[in-house]
């Protein structure tokens, strides 16, 4: 659940159990694994 918090931007664990509430867990889980991974643009930059 942690890792869909962080994708969806909410600072309240709970804020994101409401919006899976009614949600089978393993579409879920079949949701999060195909999601691909955030990739940040190389214009970003690193920390130096």
């Amino acid at each position: 659940m942690r890792v869909i918090q962080r994708q969806l931007g909410h600072a309240n664990l709970r804020v994101t159990s409401i919006y899976l509430q009614g949600i089978a867990s393993a579409e879920i889980i079949n949701a999060v694994h195909a999601r691909r991974a955030p990739m940040m643009p190389a214009s970003a930059g690193l920390p130096g």
